[in-house]
């Protein structure tokens, strides 16, 4: 769906009718979905578990003041609640959350530097060794997407029953059914839009689907049928060899009948390696085709429920995880033999010398080609080159620095590169040290202008003012929702959530402005879905999610449910960092392709929007060294202009779209103009450059 549009309607809609909604009901019926899990939300206070016990009561009283300009509708409801009587506190369920756990090390793994007196104090850091772990094929290749049984379709929300004459809403930010009145006022800020609306798009959006299904079920049928045909020229071929070879030895001496042997032993050779490859290719076809049918059959049923049910978010979740299916089976027949392997023949010459037998004729198993000359056809065979197969087209969402901002935004470049240039404002590193940042890296900022930031070290999440005013805060280390370890990469998108990438719990995790817990994804592995220390995410106008898988080498994309949809990298290929190694940072560019980080090629490279091909961004270089050293964090303005941190370089570079250098500044130090290897970056409503100084445990306003 368009989410370009501001489809806040429900704050309108709120504004005009507030005086109708009672304030005594409240739905309880909240459950939320998570990928790996179900789980209730926790209740998430001003008061965060990471204030100082220390903090004047001055302190705290304007802290609660400055977070309710987030949440004022649901503070007065939790004040109505205690008034009265009602509130019994926070509930909770037996979750389960896959830990990960190895040895304590006594330097950073992330920036090869000693942790700093702060991280050590706080707690320990548990990093595993990063070592590459090359996987087969057949590790990487997932069971079959719309058969998981981990999504129970019977638990999801449903359209008011009472109050059914009123108007309905669907609140994208929480992904349920929203009634006017016994449940619009709980969710201040969301996005939302006319649930008759919801379900159109969603039904839209499936048929898509279910028509680009249905052509790869013919594809692979009119393959299948090609393969069965090569298997019966293979046959024919071998048998016609065979016959070659046993005519021209009978015309020659019996000197002849020691070769004989040898040229009827590799035709037989031939002939089973390559029967077994198309073989092979048979079964692998028969697969994808009989997966494709249950996933063209599973959407069918999808769609035909969701006009009984008119509930959009099974439609959503079948229609993600069919399009996932899709894909896979791609992805699978690219490591499918040729159905070309239907080759064999054999070449003689009757006047050969005696002195000429030990050499007398040779097998061909490769296709001559149309010119009949017996020459390999150009591109078969071993070739170096990785292929990448066609994918069925994709509605690509766009990238936008400040997702459904109502201008565009770009980045400010009017400076003299010869001058220094101080910072308008420096966040995260004052007087009160328990405010302080720690090891920050993730920045991402809304269309009010708050600067929100991952607070690494210290395993939280703030939010800013862009004069520097903390007005909220909320996480704590641990497993559970709502808890970080180390989280990193930090994106909003927009349905106004927050979503992280909690880098040491391998998951993602998305939340409400308000620190309210609303779904996670993601574990430890390297298969579909899964990470190995995820560090950076962003998010599309479709609300997509990409993730820097980093220690798997590669990107995925997933649903705005957290449903795996694509990837791109090579965690099955030999010598794997050549081609990718460690990506970083990642952004969507406004053609909707990926472009990331290749952190330790120190380069920038272009994902196409299908995730089956990527180039390498040729950028402007002025000097004789590499144009980045270890960049991390980047971001894409509305005109296409990309902004990198240049991390070991200690500085930012923008480029245009073509590559040409606009600007460049930064050098190393602690002073106010100075940088220690920049991290996460982001632009600001009116432009301005937001960037983590990593190294000085600071965030710059530029």
């Amino acid at each position: 769906m368009d989410n370009d549009k501001n489809y806040n309607h429900g704050a309108d809609f709120f504004g005009k009718f507030s005086q109708d909604i009672p304030a005594t009901e409240s739905n309880t019926n909240a459950d939320l979905l998570c990928t790996k899990t179900q789980m209730n939300p926790l209740p998430i206070t001003n008061n965060s578990n990471a204030s100082s016990p220390s903090t004047g009561s001055s302190e705290d009283s304007n802290y609660q003041i400055q977070s309710d300009e987030l949440g004022v509708d649901s503070l007065l409801s939790t004040i109505l609640q205690v008034v009265s009587g009602d509130f019994n506190g926070p509930t909770s369920r037996n979750t389960q959350f896959s830990q990960v756990r190895n040895s304590v090390y006594s330097r950073c793994k992330d920036c090869i530097d000693a942790i700093c007196t702060s991280c050590s104090t706080n707690q320990p850091r548990n990093i595993p060794n990063g070592d590459y772990n090359l996987h087969n094929a057949s590790e990487i290749m997932n069971p079959p997407i719309v058969n998981n049984s981990s999504f129970n379709f019977q638990t999801l929300p449903i359209p008011c029953k009472i109050h059914h004459d009123d108007p309905q809403f669907y609140c994208q930010t929480c992904n349920r059914p929203i009634c006017v009145k016994c449940g619009f006022q709980q969710h201040p800020g969301h996005i939302m839009i006319n649930f008759t609306e919801a379900v159109e798009v969603a039904s839209t959006q499936a048929k898509e689907i279910l028509n680009e299904a249905k052509l790869g079920v013919s594809a692979l049928r009119e393959e299948l049928d090609a393969t069965q045909m090569a298997i019966e020229i293979l046959e024919q071929k071998a048998r016609q060899a065979t016959t070659d070879v046993m005519l021209c030895v009978r015309r020659v001496a019996s000197a002849l009948e020691a070769r004989e042997k040898e040229l009827l032993g590799k035709i037989e050779k031939a002939r089973i390696f390559k029967f077994a490859a198309l073989k092979a290719r048979d079964e692998g076809l028969r697969n994808g085709l009989t997966r494709l049918s249950v996933a063209v059959d599973k959407l069918n049923g999808a769609i035909e429920s969701n006009i009984l049910t008119s509930n959009p978010l099974n439609l959503l979740l079948t229609k993600d995880m069919t399009s996932a299916e899709v894909f896979q089976i791609q992805q699978s027949r690219q490591s499918l033999p040729s159905q070309e392997e239907n080759w064999i023949s054999f070449n003689g010459l009757e006047g050969s010398m005696l002195t000429s037998i030990a050499n007398f004729g040779i097998i061909v198993v490769n296709n001559p080609g149309p010119i009949g000359d017996r020459r390999a056809v150009r591109g078969r065979g071993n070739s170096p080159h990785i292929k990448q197969t066609a994918a069925i087209a994709l509605n690509p969402g766009i990238g936008r620095p400040i997702p459904s901002n109502t201008f565009p935004v770009v980045v400010r470049t009017n400076y003299n590169c010869d001058l220094s240039i101080k910072p308008v404002r420096i966040i995260g590193n004052n007087s009160n040290t328990m405010d302080n940042l720690c090891r920050p890296w993730g920045v991402a900022c809304d269309r009010d202008g708050h600067i929100i930031v991952a607070d690494r070290s210290n395993n939280r999440i703030q939010i800013y003012k862009q004069d520097g005013q903390l007005i909220r805060r909320f996480g704590s280390h641990g497993t559970g929702p709502g808890q970080f370890d180390r989280p990193a990469g930090v994106a909003i998108d927009a349905r106004r959530r927050i979503i992280v990438a909690d880098k040491d719990n391998h998951r993602i995790q998305i939340l409400a402005m308000d620190g309210l817990f609303l779904l996670c994804f993601g574990e430890k592995g390297s298969r579909y879905g899964q990470f190995n220390y995820p560090w950076d995410v962003a998010a599309n106008s479709e609300c997509q999610i990409v993730v820097s898988d980093t220690r798997n080498h590669r990107v995925q994309l997933f649903s705005p449910e957290g449903i795996f949809l694509r990837k791109y990298g090579f965690e099955s290929a030999p010598n794997m960092w050549k081609h990718f190694d460690s990506p970083r940072g990642v952004a969507f560019d406004p053609e909707g392709n990926v472009v990331t980080t290749d952190f330790n090629n120190h380069r920038l490279v272009i994902i196409d929007a299908d995730f089956m091909q990527c180039r390498i961004f040729d950028c402007e270089n002025t000097g004789a060294s590499k144009q980045f050293l270890r960049p991390q964090g980047l971001v894409i303005d509305d005109e296409g202009n990309i902004i990198v941190a240049d991390s070991r370089n200690h500085r930012i570079q923008i480029f245009d779209s073509n590559g040409v250098l606009k600007w460049r500044f930064g050098n190393y130090g602690k002073a106010e103009d100075e940088m220690d290897r920049p991290s996460g970056i982001t632009l600001c409503p009116d432009g301005r450059i937001v960037v983590v100084d990593f190294g000085n445990n600071r965030v710059l306003l530029i």
